[in-house]
This record gives C-alpha cells, structure tokens and sequence, in this order.
C-alpha cells in the first residue's frame, strides 16, 4: 500500500496589492492552506495600459520586471514562514501570477481554469476614494459561488 499522500491540486486565490495589509492577509492564507492542505496562488491585477508608445513600453517592462521580484521575495519569505513554524508539515505549492485588466474579470478566468476553494484578500477602512475597490469587491462576489475571506490589515488569523 501507497503511504505518500497525493498532492492536492486545490488552491486558495490571495489577491495582492503588495501593500501591509495585503501581507497580513498572505500569512492569514498560507496558514489556511497549510490547515487544509491545499495549495496557493498569489495574484496582481494592474490596470490596462492603452498607449503603446515605447516610453510607456519600457516602464511597463520595468513594472513587470517589479512585481517578478515582489513575488520572488513574497515566496521565499512565505518558504522560510513555513519552515519556522510549521517543520515537517506538507508544504502547500505557491503559484503567483500576473495579469492585466479588471480584477473581477481575472479572477473569473481564474476560477474557470484552476480548482480553487476560497479567495482571500487584505481589508482595509473605507476611505473617499474606494468606489472602484468596493465596486471591483461586488463584483467577485456577484460572479463567483466561492467564499470570499477578507483579512483586516490589524489583525492575523488564528487557526
């Protein structure tokens, strides 16, 4: 008989903004999927560019090159989290992607292709200006049946 446990294809989606509170929500979601077995992804969502001039090309490429090396770091430091507090425990696969457009939108493509269980984003205050946030928020819960975690930015998740 076959001791080795299968790995699990089932991912949380974490939605990231590379800001604190999104950090805080990241632990929150490797702790989860640490608890569940299951895998994670991380994904940035920045806005369409619709000048294809070459100066707004190369600071495209810089950006893009930035959020590599965001998710580089955020793997590694989520890699060492696990290893302190977690030993020999099955370390869940940690996926980042990348993508252009609307937030709703991606997550939707997302959620059509990989076997995902849960979202979990950074909450915030409100503030003036969070009509489109909000507005981006509705629309993840409007078109999806997953559940939809948001960590507040001052608080962890205790599991």
């Amino acid at each position: 008989m076959n001791s080795k446990k299968k790995a699990s294809t089932k991912m949380i989606l974490m939605l990231t903004e590379f800001s604190n509170r999104d950090k805080n929500a990241t632990d929150a979601a490797l702790k989860l999927a640490v608890k569940l077995g299951l895998n994670l992804m991380l994904l940035h969502v920045y806005p369409v560019t619709g000048n294809e001039q070459s100066k707004n090309q190369m600071e495209n490429a810089k950006y893009l090159s930035e959020i590599d090396r965001y998710f580089e770091s955020e793997k590694k430091r989520l890699m060492q989290l696990l290893q302190i507090n977690q030993g020999d425990v099955s370390q869940p696969m940690i996926k980042s992607r990348s993508v252009e457009g609307s937030l709703s939108d991606n997550v939707c493509g997302i959620l059509e292709k990989e076997d995902i269980v849960m979202i979990v984003m950074g909450g915030r205050p409100a503030r003036d200006n969070d009509y489109l946030f909000c507005t981006e928020i509705d629309e993840i819960l409007y078109k999806t049946s997953r559940p939809v975690l948001i960590i507040p930015e001052k608080m962890g998740l205790e599991i």
